[in-house]
């Protein structure tokens, strides 16, 4: 049981690492004003942050199973 919780968690953290990456590259009308230039057309826009945010709850859940497991 143990190893599974732990394969779980394993899987989430890099299921939404890929889509975090994913969402980030975007470039969307949603995209919202720069805050953080790190290349000529790339960087941290406002509509990034919900994505970081849910990327973070994401990983204390993996955390969390992980430290249970």
């Amino acid at each position: 049981m143990r190893e599974r919780r732990r394969l779980i968690a394993v899987g989430f953290y890099l299921v939404t690492s890929v889509l975090c990456v994913l969402l980030i590259a975007g470039h969307g009308p949603w995209a919202g004003g720069l805050l953080w230039e790190v290349s000529i057309g790339h960087g941290l826009n406002t509509g990034d942050l919900p994505v970081l945010a849910l990327w973070g709850a994401s990983l204390w859940m993996c955390w969390l199973l992980w430290r249970d497991a």
